[in-house]
Parts: structure tokens; C-alpha cells; sequence
């Protein structure tokens, strides 16, 4: 209804077999054109987001190759400091904004490519193969060693209360109706979503833009 010159394109989608959701606690003059209704909550579509990806990580719905390549979700975490495992960390001399990743075909600690100062033009890995799902212990240049963990491996763990029966309690959207949300979204072969200005103009919006982002990574 306030974006008509768009409206167009997204009906048109639909006569070419294209669902559309609409997220809104009304059912107003966009959502009596939705195949979806999610009729959340005021200011609780950061909990609607995250149990999405909950659904997606729990089920393996994730984009594996996309996620390896274009995300950080590979990168090694320290968990004795909460910080990205650095090349400064294990090689004297080694850069700070070098950040590491596993390898899964060398079975060896790699640096991801597209790191800042890594003036590589492009993001393709080539014969690396980051670990999605990592948990070990690197040597540190400063002796000892020091454990490591792959972004979504901590994800996975965040994730992990943040289901669906408990964003029910919080968004009023039923669980099912998460689910089949998330699953149809990580399912498609391409997705989009379409959020005003508005959205990042109230307290701790960029929460909620996370939560968006972080599912459209995911997915791919």
C-alpha cells in the first residue's frame, strides 16, 4: 500500500509461482495479498528472525557453500577471549586483520581469504574448505595453545532456546507457522526481504535488522 511502484513487480512474481509472506500485526492492504500471514507482535520481529534461523540451523536448511564463502560463520572464534582467532595470534609478526579459518582438505589451520589487507579480488576459495562446524585447540606464537571454536558452531549453541515454542510466547505467532516460514524461505530458490525505513529508526532496531540479515546469510 505505501510502495505502489513496487507492488506491481511483486504480483507479477506471483503469477510466475512466487509466495509472498507478509509480516505485520494487521492484516492490512498488503497482507490480503499474501499466500503467508505472520501476524506478529509489535517490536518482536527480532524473536520471529532468530527462531527462523533456529529452524534453519537445526534442520541443516543452511546454504553450506554459501556460507563458507561469503559469511564469517567459518571463522575460528578463541574462547578463552571471545575474539576471531588472528594471524598475530600464532605466527610472530602475523597480522591482526588476517583471520583464521579450519581447512577440512588440508586438515590445517588456513586465513580466510578477502581479509582485510589480503588484496586477493576475489572471495573464491579454491581448494580451501572452511570447516562449518569446528572445535579444537590451535598453538599460540607466544607459546601454549588456546581453544577454538567455528562461528556457527557458537551460533548453533545461541540458537539453541531460541525456538519457535519460545518465540511464540513473545511474537503470538504460532510455532507451525514459523516453521513452515522458515522452511519454505531456506527452500527457495531465491528469496528477498522487502523492509521500510522505518524499520531501523526504533530502540535496539539494529537487533532486529541483525536477526533479518542473519537469516538471508544463512540461506543464501
Amino acid at each position: 500500500a505505501t510502495r505502489i511502484p513496487d507492488a506491481h513487480y511483486i504480483h507479477e512474481a506471483r503469477y510466475h509461482g512466487a509466495r509472498v509472506v507478509a509480516i505485520a500485526p494487521d492484516y492490512n492492504q498488503s497482507a490480503i495479498h499474501a499466500d503467508l500471514w505472520l501476524s506478529v507482535r509489535p517490536g518482536t520481529d527480532a524473536a520471529l528472525a532468530l527462531a527462523a534461523c533456529q529452524v534453519v540451523v537445526e534442520e541443516n536448511l543452511f546454504d553450506a557453500a554459501y556460507i563458507r564463502e561469503q559469511t564469517d560463520l567459518p571463522f575460528l572464534v578463541r574462547t578463552d577471549t571471545r575474539r576471531y582467532l588472528r594471524e598475530s595470534d600464532v605466527v610472530a609478526g602475523g597480522r591482526d586483520d588476517r583471520f583464521g579459518i579450519w581447512d577440512e582438505a588440508a586438515n590445517a589451520l588456513a586465513w580466510a581469504p578477502g581479509s582485510p589487507n589480503d588484496w586477493s579480488p576475489t572471495l573464491e576459495l579454491g581448494v580451501l574448505r572452511p570447516a562449518l562446524e569446528y572445535s579444537g585447540e590451535v598453538p599460540l606464537a607466544a607459546g601454549g595453545t588456546a581453544p577454538v571454536r567455528s562461528v556457527l558452531s557458537l551460533l548453533r549453541e545461541r540458537l539453541a532456546d531460541l525456538t519457535p515454542e519460545a518465540a511464540s510466547g513473545i511474537t503470538g505467532i504460532a510455532p507451525d507457522s514459523i516453521r513452515r516460514f522458515a522452511r519454505q524461505f531456506a527452500k527457495a530458490r531465491s528469496a528477498m526481504i522487502l523492509s521500510s525505513y522505518g524499520a531501523c529508526k526504533n530502540y535496539h532496531s539494529d537487533l532486529f535488522q541483525r536477526g533479518i540479515l542473519l537469516l538471508l546469510a544463512l540461506t543464501g
